[in-house]
Order: C-alpha cells, then sequence, then structure tokens
C-alpha cells in the first residue's frame, strides 16, 4: 500500500508540474548543429547565428537550434558524424568535405545572385546530389556578402607585385590562386592560422574576407591584398533521417528560415566586411594592390581551379552543374 500511495503521489507531482509549466514548453524541439566554425571566426559563424535566429523568431520557440563548433568536432571531419545523424543539421564550406563529394564548393565560382540559384535549378541539383551521397538535404546557400576572399601577408608584396616563394595557407579552393602568385599553399585549419603566423610556419594566408578582426590575425599579418577574391558560400544541410521526422510545419519552418538567411547575410556580410575594414585600418593594416593585369589573372584562376576541383571530387556531377549555371549566366 505504501508503494502504491507512493506511486500516486509521485504522478500527482508531475502532473502539476506539467500544469504549471509554461505555454508551449513541453513542445520545444532542440535541433542539433554542428559548425565548422566558433566565434574566434565570428563572420564565417554569422549565417549560422542568424539561423539560429530564425528559426526562433519563425517558430515562436517551438523549435531551438543548438551549435555545437569545432571544438566538438574538427571542421575537416564533421560530414561524416551529421549523415551518421549524430548531429541533425551541418553549417560548413564544401571545400572542407571536398573528399566526401563536397560539390557545394563550387558555388563560390558562382555569382551571388541567390533568387537565380534557387530558379535556375542550381540549388536543386545540389539538393538532389547530397541526399544521394551524403544522406542529407539543402536547406541554404549562404553567401556572406558579395566579397568573399583575401590575401593576408606579414611582408608587403614583392617588387614583381606577387608571392613567389612564399608559403601560403590555404584550402583546396585557393590552390589556383596562390600557385597563380607563385606561392606555395599549405593546408592549415583557420583555427590554427594565427599560430602559424606568428611562428613564421606561413609567410601569408588566403582566408574570408571578414574575420582578420575577431581572429587578430593583424597582430601577426600586416597587409591585406586587394582586391578581394570571388564570393564565400557556406551550407545548411540537414541529415534525411533526422528530417523525415520533422512535421510538414517544422521542415517549412527550416526551409524558411533559411530563405531568410540568405537574403540578409548578402547585406549583413558586406556590412561586416566595411565595418572591419575601417577598423583595421585605424589599427594599421596596410594595403597590398595587385597590379590590373595580375588581379584579372586571380579571378581567372579562381574560377578556373574551382571548377577543376570540383571535377576532381564530384566528376558525376560537376558537369552537369556548370551547365545548369552557364544557362542561368551565374559562371564561366
Amino acid at each position: 500500500m505504501r508503494l502504491r500511495h507512493a506511486s500516486l503521489g509521485t504522478a500527482l507531482v508531475v502532473a502539476l508540474v506539467a500544469s504549471a509549466a509554461p505555454a508551449g514548453w513541453a513542445q520545444t524541439k532542440t535541433i542539433k548543429l554542428l559548425s565548422s566554425w566558433d566565434r574566434t571566426t565570428l563572420a564565417a559563424l554569422e549565417g549560422a547565428l542568424e539561423f539560429q535566429e530564425q528559426v526562433k523568431k519563425i517558430s515562436g520557440g517551438k523549435l531551438e537550434v543548438d551549435i555545437k563548433g569545432p571544438e566538438t568536432v574538427p571542421a575537416f571531419q564533421q560530414i561524416q558524424p551529421v549523415t551518421a545523424g549524430v548531429f541533425d543539421m551541418l553549417w560548413t564550406h564544401g571545400v572542407y568535405h571536398a573528399g566526401s563529394k563536397g560539390l557545394t564548393l563550387v558555388v563560390d565560382a558562382m555569382e551571388p545572385d541567390i533568387e537565380k540559384r534557387r530558379s535556375s535549378g542550381v540549388f536543386d541539383y545540389l539538393d538532389k546530389y547530397y541526399q544521394k551521397h551524403n544522406k542529407l538535404t539543402m536547406i541554404a546557400l549562404v553567401s556572406n556578402g558579395t566579397r568573399g576572399y583575401q590575401l593576408v601577408l606579414r611582408d608587403p608584396l614583392s617588387a614583381e607585385g606577387d608571392i613567389k616563394g612564399r608559403k601560403m595557407r590555404g584550402t583546396q579552393s585557393y590552390f589556383g590562386v596562390i600557385k597563380g602568385l607563385g606561392g606555395t599553399p599549405v593546408v592549415i585549419p583557420i583555427t590554427e592560422l594565427y599560430s602559424a603566423l606568428e611562428k613564421g610556419v606561413v609567410d601569408g594566408a588566403a582566408m574570408p574576407a571578414a574575420g582578420i578582426l575577431t581572429s587578430k590575425i593583424y597582430e601577426v599579418s600586416k597587409y591585406r591584398v586587394r582586391p578581394f577574391i570571388g564570393v564565400s558560400t557556406q551550407s545548411i544541410t540537414v541529415n534525411l533521417n533526422a528530417w523525415s521526422k520533422f512535421t510538414a510545419e517544422e521542415q517549412k519552418i527550416l526551409r524558411d528560415a533559411g530563405q531568410a538567411v540568405e537574403k540578409t547575410m548578402i547585406k549583413q556580410g558586406d556590412e561586416t566586411i566595411t565595418r572591419e575594414d575601417a577598423e583595421l585600418d585605424k589599427l594599421g593594416m596596410r594595403y597590398a594592390q595587385l597590379s590590373p593585369d595580375k588581379a584579372e589573372m586571380v579571378k581567372r584562376a579562381w574560377v578556373t581551379s574551382l571548377w577543376e576541383l570540383a571535377e576532381q571530387c564530384c566528376a558525376d556531377g560537376a558537369k552537369e552543374l556548370r551547365e545548369i549555371a552557364l544557362k542561368a549566366n551565374l559562371t564561366y
């Protein structure tokens, strides 16, 4: 009898707690998102933070996004745990998983026209490709403004206006530009860049157009090379198994949030870069200007090398995707 009374008492307490909980408390669903960047590279994380905010806003608090960064899983190793369902979503760049069919890397060779990317079929093609190869569905392709990347140097350009003989940090997408200017690429995660520059492991780096300020790269690298290079595009994807467990309403919330982030980050990304450049000017970080002919070479090397990289990683999809992008005048 005592056990029966205890059981009834416990049930009553649970019922009272549940009835006293705030409206909607029981319905809140947490989505685990893995990010390739943390707050030390805030400019690259901004899109994920905006997505987190949009999901909360559109869902009225019924959905919340819990972001875990590279301290949980290193950036270059993140595609597998999301494909396996350890995490629900992934915020990353395609080049970080180029060896695992990272075809989104080549969106950096396309114009940052978010409407045309969707209407042309580029978005849908990538969605089907990732479903097939990585068990992920595409939620958003987010470009952080119209200026994507830049080179930073410890020393000024050479007398010839290049970086001949210098070791330059860069993932595979930068190889064509670095080699075209005479440098040697060294693959180092951006989270290790400050130390590598400080110790002279590298002489400079290819990196996103924004991020020098928050990572304090200006302390160990005194020059920003201009003009900027290409565009920077991150992707938001969802594990297919996790996706199937969301209701139709929840799926719509995530897709709407993704499209809202695409629109917001084009403007916000450019504003971030402008503010950062102004601050770096005050801190005394200088500019190194490429000559017009070298600037044109860099522009073409960027696009050409990205499509070549896409062919290497994703020969079963790169050619068809390029035809779609060419037809829409998104690339050349």
